[in-house]
């Protein structure tokens, strides 16, 4: 609930909506992952979640792992991957 409230609060929409979007994000990927559907899951701004098979990876964009990385070293560890 604190990142809806965070979410709602910077991007000025209400908390109602912020969590039906999420809601409905959830249900979309637990169908696809029941169904064994591949997919590539955009996040704006924060990445790709990525199914191929059976295998599952979330691939973030490297802004955002060098925002929330103010040292470089996890950054540069998940950039290598």
């Amino acid at each position: 609930e604190l990142i809806c409230a965070e979410a709602t609060f910077h991007l000025h929409i209400p908390e109602k909506k912020v969590l039906k979007c999420v809601e409905a994000t959830m249900k979309v990927i637990a169908w696809a992952l029941t169904e064994g559907k591949d997919f590539d899951f955009v996040f704006k701004n924060f990445g790709i979640l990525v199914r191929r098979g059976r295998r599952v990876v979330m691939r973030f964009f490297e802004d955002l792992l060098r925002d929330v990385d103010k040292t470089g070293i996890l950054a540069n560890a998940f950039l290598q991957v």
